[in-house]
């Protein structure tokens, strides 16, 4: 799982989470969080920073998270090129113990739902109790309605010569997306599958509720009202 969005992804992603989404996805975030300047904001599964940076430059204090050492190691290095100071921690966020610390909790771009169901309900327990009281966590995830409609067999992402292919089979008792990576760079082939719960809004909000959590709204990564038609599923809760 850790390789999965590790520096290869990163690599191939670069074709589409481009610096002007990142600005564009962070000015979204910034209002449906009514951050301030110096809030602190924890990036849970922050990846190569792409969030978090972005967050920092616009003058808030962040905390990010991730398992992948490698994506925080670039993180880490473009944060020092454009002299920011943010906190960068290699660990499981449930081995974290924080409390009614931050400001603002994000789970951006569906680094949520990769561990069984009561695993993912004690995470969102740990948001929780992270935050201060009226602090904000959004949550942005997969939109399963809309994904299953269009899921297709496969898909093929090519940069300069190489390829991501990601082969896709849902289990609808489950309500899993069993997801089969490959890799094709230089010439060598390598291969990570991992599985995804794709979840409802219903599921999400409820298990927001039993965390704690109230004031829950839906949105689309445009800040609309959430659809089944929404190319993206946020969430937003108050602690």
């Amino acid at each position: 799982m850790k390789n999965t969005f590790d520096y290869l992804y990163i690599y191939f992603s670069e074709n589409y989470l481009t610096h002007e989404r990142t600005k564009k996805e962070c000015t979204l975030i910034e209002q449906l969080c009514s951050l301030e300047k110096g809030d602190h904001v924890l990036d849970i599964g922050c990846g190569h920073g792409r969030i978090s940076n972005e967050l920092a430059h616009r003058g808030y204090r962040v905390t990010g998270i991730d398992w992948s050492q490698n994506a925080l190691d670039l993180a880490i290095l473009n944060a020092r090129k454009s002299n920011l100071d943010i906190c960068y921690k290699n660990k499981n966020f449930l081995d974290t113990l924080w409390r009614e610390k931050f400001d603002c909790a994000l789970s951006w771009y569906t680094s949520f739902g990769y561990s069984n169901d009561e695993i993912c309900k004690l995470q969102l327990s740990k948001i929780y109790d992270s935050l201060k009281k009226g602090g904000r966590f959004l949550i942005d995830h997969i939109n399963r309605d809309r994904c299953l409609k269009y899921l297709p067999a496969s898909s093929v992402l090519e940069r300069e010569g190489n390829f991501m292919i990601d082969h896709f089979d849902y289990n609808p008792v489950q309500g899993t997306l069993h997801v089969r990576r490959q890799f094709i760079k230089d010439g060598e082939l390598s291969e990570t599958p991992y599985n995804i719960r794709l979840l409802t809004f219903t599921e999400i909000k409820e298990w927001m509720l039993r965390a704690g959590f109230k004031n829950i709204e839906g949105h689309n990564n445009k800040g609309q009202p959430f659809s089944v038609d929404s190319e993206r599923m946020i969430l937003t809760g108050v602690k």
